[in-house]
């Protein structure tokens, strides 16, 4: 594997970390803890800084820092998370690592299980970047400045809580850049976050400062710049700003380790007033909701119109045939998972030779083993699927740029593919699902969504984690205009399934519910 899986080696450009480095309101002893090629010892040489140490575990980097900075700065080959815990530091600065668990090097993963310190916090779906934040925390004196670049998916990963309750008993943030689908690393995903945090023991916390990027291009000096400027105008209170391209507004620091999200004030009044009206219950308490089924291989197994007809031959619902609150219809694929042997499916002439025909590019699928090379990638929730074949469903794709949401509503006999999640009814839900559908797709719900849900930028995930923790307004049959209401906006999904334009209307009966 190569040194930038296992070591996390994205290298930072020297507008980034100049940006960074003057984030900093101290002059006092600093640290880098993974300096690879040295570019923010330079920029903080440049911006007077003169008691500067360095880590790297890479003996290549170290000695070309070394090279450079080495009559400057004290330049050290080292495993950071095994430096000692005593010394201290006025600001840490950097670009840690992001390494998964799976990839970080073994001897790493046993230290880290193995240790009495961070035996507290790991667990097998950690990031090396979450240790270097803890051990950066650890070694800052109290008021110390922890300014790090890194991916911004830690603030809502159920693996991270342990972070997250960590950063909260020991500091608080002061201000987070939100970069969302603009890349800052040529060679790594988009998803990042500058941030500055301040270690204390003071228990008022000022408001986050927070900036957000919005589109995928630009000019990074420029929207480097334009952040300094918009900074100047917060006061440490209420604020927010929001053009075509950026959003600037302040915030709370957060309050637990649950999921963090980045909310304007006005967000974030909604996100609570939604919550407050739908008393704690989620999707998830009232519906299933389930991802679908992965071919692997689509071209082999999607059928053309009626090439092939037969019991192994199923309608799928993909993300391609998602519209907003209505499906139009289905793509067919051939399934044959239930034939265990290849003399068996011999006898099925016409699909054999199909299927025979593409046997080596389904031999090199991804997939377990264990499977005949006929049998699909993935077949997830297939009991779901069956038992609920003849009932209605909602499918919405996995991943949307769609500026609203597509929840798609029907009663034909479908199957979801990979692309989609699949939502049904549990029992005892007295609700009518076209009441649901018109709530996933409420401007309230994605208002919510596009703040607490999964998004870079315009890009949406709705994954099966995120869309069950949903919140959603049960009706108080008790409530002779609840009720009314739950029929109305039936009656106004029926409309819109139709062709009609009644979203209005629904939004603003909703509006009466919260």
């Amino acid at each position: 594997m190569s040194k930038k899986k296992t070591l996390g080696q994205y290298y930072t450009s020297p507008e980034i970390a100049n940006f960074m480095v003057k984030l900093s309101s101290n002059k006092g002893k600093a640290l880098d803890s993974g300096c690879g090629k040295g570019v923010f010892i330079k920029e903080l040489l440049s911006e007077g800084f003169s008691k500067i140490k360095a880590y790297e575990i890479d003996k290549d980097s170290c000695q070309v820092c070394n090279k450079k900075y080495g009559d400057e700065a004290e330049i050290i080959n080292k495993d950071y998370l095994k430096t000692a815990g005593s010394e201290e530091f006025n600001l840490i600065i950097g670009n840690p690592p992001y390494v998964h668990w799976n990839n970080i090097p073994e001897k790493i993963r046993g230290f880290l299980t193995k240790n009495e310190f961070w035996s507290k916090y790991v667990n097998g779906e950690w990031d090396l970047l979450y240790a270097f934040i803890i051990w950066s925390i650890e070694k800052l004196k109290q008021g110390g400045e922890l300014i790090y670049i890194v991916p911004y998916n830690w603030f809502n990963a159920t693996y991270a809580e342990s972070l997250r309750d960590y950063m909260i008993k020991n500091g608080q943030f002061e201000i987070i850049c939100h970069f969302s689908e603009f890349k800052l690393f040529d060679d790594c995903y988009p998803n990042n976050i500058i941030f500055k945090y301040r270690k204390t023991r003071e228990k008022k916390k000022p408001l986050i400062f927070v900036f957000e990027y919005k589109k995928r291009k630009g000019d990074i000096k420029s929207i480097l710049t334009s952040i300094k400027e918009e900074f100047k105008k917060i006061d440490h209170k209420s604020y927010e700003k929001e053009g075509e391209n950026t959003k600037v507004f302040t915030m709370p620091n957060f309050k637990n380790k649950n999921m963090w999200y980045l909310a304007t004030p006005t967000e974030n009044k909604l996100i609570n007033r939604i919550e407050k009206a739908t008393g704690g219950v989620v999707l998830s308490d009232c519906l299933d909701i389930g991802v679908g089924m992965v071919s692997g291989r689509d071209e082999v197994f999607k059928i053309k119109d009626d090439e092939l007809k037969g019991e192994f031959i199923l309608s799928f619902i993909k993300a391609s045939n998602c519209e907003r609150y209505r499906v139009n219809s289905g793509t067919k694929y051939l399934l044959v998972d239930d034939i265990k042997t290849e003399s068996e499916l011999k006898k099925h002439p016409v699909i054999y030779k199909r299927l025979k025909d593409n046997e080596e590019s389904l031999r090199n699928r991804y997939m377990s083993k264990t499977k005949n090379w006929w049998n699909w990638a993935t077949v997830r929730n297939l009991k779901l699927f069956k038992d609920n074949l003849s009932e209605p469903k909602v499918f919405v794709p996995c991943i949307d740029r769609s500026l609203k949401p597509r929840f798609s509503y029907t009663e034909g006999e479908y199957y979801g593919a990979g692309d989609v999640l699949t939502i049904v009814k549990k029992q005892g839900l007295k609700e009518d699902l076209k009441y649901v559908l018109a709530w996933l797709n409420s401007d309230y719900i994605n208002k919510w969504y596009r703040v607490k849900g999964s998004r870079t930028g315009h890009r949406i995930r709705y994954t099966q984690s995120y869309v069950s923790r949903i919140p959603l307004r049960l009706i108080n049959w008790d409530d002779k205009k609840e009720v009314e209401i739950h029929n109305r906006i039936v009656g106004l999904v029926d409309d819109v399934l139709m062709g009609g334009e009644r979203e209005d209307e629904i939004n603003q009966l909703f509006e009466e519910l919260i």
